[in-house]
C-alpha cells in the first residue's frame, strides 16, 4: 500500500483504503503504538466531551470516559493495529463536530474519513442524520439541503481514499467496490446463530465457539524468504465456551440493560434531544456486534453503550450530585482494580471450557 503507493484494489479489497494506509505509514516510521495510543485516549476524550454535553454533567461525562479506557476489551483491542479504532474516532470526531461546533462540512468529512477506514461504521449516518434535523429542522426543505449537503461531502471524501485506484483507469474503483461488497456478503454474510453470539456476549461475556477444522501450514525458506510448500486440512468437530472474568468492565452487565430502560423512559415519556440520540445511537452500535463475538468489533459499541450507563445513572440518582459523586469514586476504584489485576494476570482475562460431544 504505502512503500510502493499500490492501488488498494490489487493488494487487498476487503476493506476500504484508509485504515490500511493509516497502519502502514506509522509502522514504517515507527509510531504504531503511539499512533494506537493517541487513538485509545482521544477516542475517550471525545466521548467524555459528548456525554457531558448532552447529559450536562461532567461527573456522568467521566464516568463514561473511564469506564471505556478501563475497559479491558476496549484496551486490548488498542494493543493492535486493527481498522475499528480509527474508524470509531473519526465517527467521534464527526458527532463532536455537529453537536458542539455546528460545522456540518467538518462533521462529514470525518464522516466520511471514518467510513473510508471501515465500512462498519456506516449505521452510524442514522445518529448523524438525526442530529442534522434537530439542528437544522426550521423546514423541511432545508433539512433535506443540508442532509444532501452532508452526503455529497461525505462521499466526496470516501472517494478520495482511492486515489491510487484511480490510476489503474475510471471504472477501477467501481469494480473494487462490487468485488468487495461480494467478498463481504460471503464472509460477513448475516447468520443468526453468529448474531445472537455476538449479542450473548455483550449480555453476558460468554462466547460460544465451534471447533471445525485445522489447518495445518508448511513453510521453506527458499531465497531468504518464507514459500507455502504444502497445506493439510485436518477435520475435527466439538464446541468450547469463553466466558470473560477479567474482560470488559464491571459496568459490562450494565449495558443492555441500560440501554432498555432508557428506551422505556422515551417511548413513555416526553424525552428531550440528547436522550433520544443515546438511544438511537446505542441500538445502531448493536450493528457493529453481529458479525461475532470478536473483540475489536465491540470497539465501536462500547462508547454508545457507556453513554447509555450514564443516561440510566442520571436518571437513578435524579441530578444528585453528592450521590452520582460518591458512586462514581466507588466504581472507579473497583474498576481501576480489576483492570490493574488483569493486565498483570492475576485475573483471566478469560477462562475457556471445552463442550462434550
Amino acid at each position: 500500500y504505502v512503500v510502493n503507493f499500490s492501488a488498494p484494489y490489487s493488494c487487498n479489497f476487503e476493506h476500504p483504503p484508509l485504515g490500511k494506509y493509516l497502519i502502514g505509514f506509522s509502522v514504517l516510521f515507527g509510531f504504531g503504538r503511539l499512533l494506537y495510543l493517541f487513538l485509545m485516549f482521544g477516542s475517550s476524550l471525545l466521548v467524555f466531551v459528548l456525554v457531558r454535553r448532552l447529559l450536562g454533567s461532567e461527573l456522568l461525562g467521566f464516568l463514561a470516559c473511564s469506564f471505556l479506557v478501563l475497559d479491558t476489551v476496549f484496551l486490548n483491542s488498542h494493543r493492535f493495529l486493527l481498522l475499528d479504532p480509527p474508524a470509531l474516532f473519526f465517527f467521534l470526531l464527526s458527532l463532536y463536530f455537529l453537536l458542539a461546533r455546528s460545522s456540518l462540512t467538518a462533521s462529514a468529512v470525518f464522516y466520511g474519513l471514518s467510513v473510508a477506514c471501515k465500512l462498519s461504521v456506516a449505521p452510524y449516518f442514522a445518529v448523524l442524520a438525526y442530529s442534522i434535523y434537530s439542528k437544522f429542522s426550521s423546514s423541511l426543505r432545508r433539512f433535506l439541503r443540508c442532509l444532501m449537503f452532508f452526503v455529497c461531502v461525505a462521499f466526496f471524501t470516501y472517494l478520495v481514499t482511492y486515489v491510487a485506484d484511480f490510476r489503474l483507469g475510471p471504472y477501477t474503483i467501481i469494480q473494487h467496490h462490487l468485488d468487495m461488497l461480494s467478498y463481504m456478503s460471503w464472509r460477513h454474510g448475516f447468520s443468526l446463530p453468529i448474531a445472537i453470539n455476538g449479542l450473548m456476549k455483550l449480555v453476558s461475556k460468554v462466547e460460544v465457539w465451534r471447533y471445525g477444522s485445522n489447518l495445518t501450514l508448511v513453510f521453506s525458506a527458499i531465497n531468504s524468504s518464507m514459500v507455502l510448500i504444502n497445506s493439510t486440512l485436518t477435520q475435527g468437530s466439538g464446541s468450547y465456551v469463553y466466558v470473560g472474568l477479567g474482560s470488559g468492565s464491571v459496568l459490562w452487565y450494565l449495558m443492555i440493560p441500560s440501554l432498555i430502560v432508557n428506551t422505556y423512559y422515551v417511548l413513555s415519556r416526553e424525552p428531550g434531544f440528547s436522550e433520544v440520540l443515546v438511544c438511537l445511537a446505542g441500538w445502531v452500535s448493536l450493528t457493529t456486534v453481529l458479525p461475532g463475538p470478536l473483540d475489536w468489533y465491540y470497539v465501536n459499541t462500547l462508547p454508545l453503550m457507556y453513554a447509555n450507563v450514564a443516561l440510566l445513572t442520571k436518571h437513578l440518582t435524579r441530578n444528585r450530585e453528592d450521590l452520582l459523586r460518591k458512586l462514581v469514586t466507588v466504581l472507579l476504584v473497583i474498576q481501576s482494580l480489576v483492570t490493574a489485576l488483569t493486565l498483570a494476570g492475576a485475573i483471566p482475562y478469560r477462562t475457556e471450557f471445552f463442550l462434550p460431544r
